[in-house]
């Protein structure tokens, strides 16, 4: 069996303009930057040495808080076409002239956590201001410009204890006036850094079957290991694919 990754995740930044109670983000402990130019394209040039089924510049920050994002899509599309480019995004740093400079990129797929269309409850839950999100996707998903930026758009909910009946309602009322798929969710536990009663899934994890990279390098075990205390490596000293194929990764899918 050929051992490749189904998706390869590269945290550009682990700074993040939110402060969501749902994401450890808040609580991490290492520094909060972008990962420098050189890497990212060492990254990049090593994941053209096998076929990528798709790729996610993101792991634990927003990467509209990375300066230099929309370089590195550009890059990602240039030296791998055939990967499917997936970007997940608060959206409330995606401004028109964002949007704009994104035109012809075609992501995949595009996610957007909104989460609520309540302003009070939007900046308690978020610390932002939900009128300028909602002015910069009333830009993005016009349809004289939408499908030149992304092939799909999802936007996400995530539920808290006291999220109500009608904050849903009002959501999947906005997802259909925009033509946009909803997801809702729940809360994950993130190792037990954020508080959560979903129950522990009896089936095996798919997140053996990728490799998550943080913005200094190192391999994490997944996007739920938001510190990388259960990482193995770093891309600064070895290729995406020995790290895929690493000892320790292949520990935790066979043991899935």
């Amino acid at each position: 069996m050929v051992e490749i990754p189904r998706l390869v995740a590269v945290e550009t930044t682990s700074h993040c303009n939110a402060r969501c109670p749902f994401c450890p983000h808040g609580v991490m402990a290492r520094g909060h930057g972008p990962m420098d130019d050189d890497l990212f394209a060492k990254i990049i040039e090593d994941c053209r040495a096998f076929p990528l089924p798709a790729i996610e510049p993101f792991l634990v920050g927003d990467p509209f808080s990375d300066p230099q994002i929309l370089d590195r899509l550009a890059l990602i599309r240039r030296r791998l076409p055939k990967t499917a480019l997936r970007l997940y995004t608060n959206g409330h740093a995606l401004t028109p002239q964002k949007t704009d400079a994104m035109r012809g990129l075609r992501l995949d797929h595009l996610f957007i956590s909104l989460n609520t269309l309540d302003p009070a409850r939007y900046e308690a839950v978020m610390g932002l201001r939900l009128e300028r999100t909602l002015d910069n996707l009333a830009y993005l998903l016009d349809p004289a410009r939408r499908d030149e930026v992304a092939r799909r758009v999802s936007l996400r909910m995530t539920r808290l204890a006291d999220t109500t009946l009608a904050e849903q309602d009002a959501f999947l009322a906005y997802c259909r006036d925009k033509r946009v798929r909803p997801l809702i969710v729940g809360l994950f536990n993130y190792k037990g850094d954020v508080g959560s009663d979903l129950p522990v899934p009896r089936h095996g994890c798919e997140h053996t079957g990728r490799l998550d990279i943080l913005a200094d390098g190192r391999v994490t075990l997944c996007c739920m290991d938001q510190e990388g205390e259960h990482g193995w490596g770093s891309v600064r000293d070895h290729s995406v694919l020995e790290l895929y194929r690493h000892r320790e990764a292949r520990r935790y899918r066979d043991a899935h």
